[in-house]
């Protein structure tokens, strides 16, 4: 009898046709996370974009153009073909079509392209280079002036203009080989006899017992009318390629020495080559004598009675002029 009652006060609590209680969920160890639900079909639909419905929308499945087949515009990105059509391609011929995109940058694809170009040299401060010359520690010294190598060049250095050549040599590579120098040069003449108008040989002087190798140089230099240089460093030799190339353009006049066109500048050069006798001396000379006759035709006596010529002066000046000029 409490049963029955028992039954119609749940179905009175819990409507009629309700569903009979689901039973308790399993105890879950302390401190684990309860277990996932996975939602079912309906619920799913609203996450899953796989079960979303195709849209109709012509202008949102459209991209830049990219499925819109009457779009003009040039697509932003590159459309995806066929993988086995671009297998066999290069790396350029599979992105040409970048350049075609409306993401391309041609003004930054110039600035790469310019700073990918080697620097130009001026041929004004260049000296090239034979490529024999590949390690020498010459090139290492040197500072003021570009080097560039070249092929097909028959000397070892040659200067902007083609105006000079040298040949480098070592006396130690000399004494090994006595006729590289001359083969050389032979085949410097057999070049361009007329293209250069300097010729120079470039000797490094390696070995202390150098004499009789350095007269042989200088033999096979002097007969190709090529002018020898010696140098005892690599920084000197290196100051002799940076000092050629900047003068190979120059007049000779520049290291010719200045002589005065005055008369007193003139005798202060003479008479000041005169162990002690300093420009003092030769203005009061030349004031006291009238010239420089007078004063070569002058006594020890007169010479004595100038100020500030003592007797030491006097004793030089005498043996200077009475010196005869050719020795016997």
């Amino acid at each position: 009898m409490a049963t029955e009652q028992d039954a119609a006060s749940d179905a009175a609590l819990g409507g009629a046709g309700s569903a009979p209680e689901a039973p308790p969920a399993p105890p879950t160890a302390a401190g684990a996370a309860p277990a996932l639900i996975e939602p079912d079909d309906s619920v799913r639909s609203l996450f899953d974009s796989r079960t979303l419905p195709p849209t109709t929308d012509s202008s949102a499945a459209s991209v830049d153009g990219l499925n819109d087949p009457t779009s003009m515009s040039p697509p932003r990105y590159l459309t995806r073909g066929d993988p086995s059509a671009t297998s066999g391609l290069t790396f350029n011929e599979a992105f040409a079509q970048l350049r075609q995109t409306s993401s391309y940058d041609k003004s930054a694809a110039a600035q790469v392209e310019a700073q990918a170009k080697p620097p130009t040299r001026d041929a004004a401060a260049t000296v090239y280079v034979n490529r024999r010359q590949t390690g020498n520690p010459l090139l290492k010294a040197v500072r003021n002036v570009g080097l560039e190598f070249r092929d097909g060049l028959v000397p070892d250095y040659v200067m902007g203009d083609a105006s000079c050549c040298v040949l480098f040599l070592s006396v130690r590579y000399h004494l090994l080989h006595n006729n590289y120098l001359e083969e050389r040069v032979q085949n410097v003449r057999k070049d361009d006899p007329t293209r250069y108008r300097t010729k120079l040989v470039l000797c490094f002087v390696d070995v202390d017992d150098n004499e009789v190798a350095l007269r042989e140089i200088n033999r096979v230099a002097l007969l190709s009318d090529f002018t020898l240089v010696l140098a005892w460093s690599w920084l000197e030799a290196a100051r002799y390629l940076e000092t050629l190339k900047s003068y190979e353009n120059k007049s000779a006049t520049l290291i010719k020495e200045k002589v005065e066109a005055e008369f007193l500048p003139k005798a202060n050069d003479v008479l000041t080559s005169i162990r002690s006798v300093n420009k003092t001396d030769v203005v009061t000379l030349l004031s006291t004598f009238g010239s420089v006759k007078g004063l070569m035709n002058a006594s020890m006596e007169e010479l004595s009675l100038c100020p500030g010529v003592g007797v030491k002066k006097v004793r030089q000046l005498l043996e200077t002029f009475q010196e005869p000029f050719t020795k016997q």
